[in-house]
């Protein structure tokens, strides 16, 4: 039975209808069955015998073939009118449906940034790869021609090399005869400056001597002093032998009175000899003088 207030479902009726008709004929079968197997009674017919007839065989009916069962029909499955969709429960829906179609313009959105930045730092990398590509393309280049350059020294030295090799033996004597001629021109001149430089040391320290003496024959030694004290004074020499006052002490002997008898004996020889070599004399100009009464070895 159908809920009250709920709608008919359609092709109920005609379902129900059918399954009443199947079972009117299934009982209809029935009655037919059992019906056509009875037989009417005989009708009764009495003879006179003189001896009675043997008994007749006893009738046996012959079974008869049940029929095969209809088949039973299936359930009909009333089914159930969609419930209508409450005001709520609607408006929950259309919510729902909303936030979702959001959610997918966003998802979108994003997929769409992300889609834009990967295409950015592809071309980024494609444009590093490009630059580091020509940077090695430049650097070949020039390993190129650093190489080319390097290989054409290398045959103009291999030129030069073979064209040495190529002169004649009388070139080859001529160029170690001017270099013996000049090896043996620069010894003679070593020797030469040597005696040279030999005789003026020599003529140094004898004028240096000289100086000395003279000096020491104008020295006036004190009564005070003692030993043999050692005093030495740096003197400014003029070509002409003057000496360019004052003159400056470099070292004392400790004996302040021999000190000063010592710078007079100095200013007293003025004029200094010295040598008659100019080179030699050139050396005189700045003049360094020991000085002792008795001049050590």
């Amino acid at each position: 039975m159908r809920e009250r207030g709920k709608p008919a479902v359609p092709g109920r009726l005609p379902a129900a209808a059918l399954a009443l008709l199947v079972h009117l004929l299934f009982i209809g079968l029935l009655i037919y069955s059992v019906s056509w197997k009875s037989h009417p009674p005989a009708p009764v017919m009495a003879d006179l015998w003189a001896s009675l007839p043997a008994p007749p065989e006893k009738f046996v009916p012959k079974p008869v073939p049940r029929p095969a069962p209809l088949p039973t029909p299936r359930p009909v499955v009333e089914k159930s009118a969609p419930e209508l969709p409450k005001p709520d429960i609607a408006l929950k829906q259309k919510e729902k449906k909303l936030r979702e179609q959001q959610q997918r313009e966003a998802d979108a959105q994003r997929k769409e940034v992300a889609q834009r930045k990967e295409n950015e730092v592809a071309q980024q990398k494609q444009a590093v790869e490009q630059a580091r590509k020509q940077a090695e393309l430049q650097q070949q280049k020039l390993a190129a021609a650093a190489k080319q350059t390097e290989q054409k020294k290398q045959d103009e030295l291999k030129r030069k090399q073979d064209a040495l090799r190529k002169l004649n033996d009388q070139q080859m004597r001529d160029a170690m005869n001017r270099e013996l001629a000049s090896e043996s021109s620069q010894l003679r001149q070593a020797a030469q400056s040597r005696q040279s430089a030999a005789g003026q040391s020599k003529m140094e320290a004898e004028y240096q001597d000289r100086i000395r003496a003279k000096i020491k024959s104008r020295l006036r030694l004190p009564e005070t002093m003692s030993g043999n004290p050692k005093v030495i004074y740096l003197v400014n020499v003029l070509p002409s032998g003057e000496v360019v006052q004052p003159i400056k002490l470099l070292q004392s002997s400790g004996q302040p009175a021999y000190d000063a008898a010592v710078e007079r004996a100095i200013l007293q020889a003025v004029p200094l000899p010295l040598p008659p070599d100019q080179a030699v004399a050139a050396r005189f100009r700045e003049l360094k003088l020991p000085i002792q009464p008795k001049q050590e070895n």
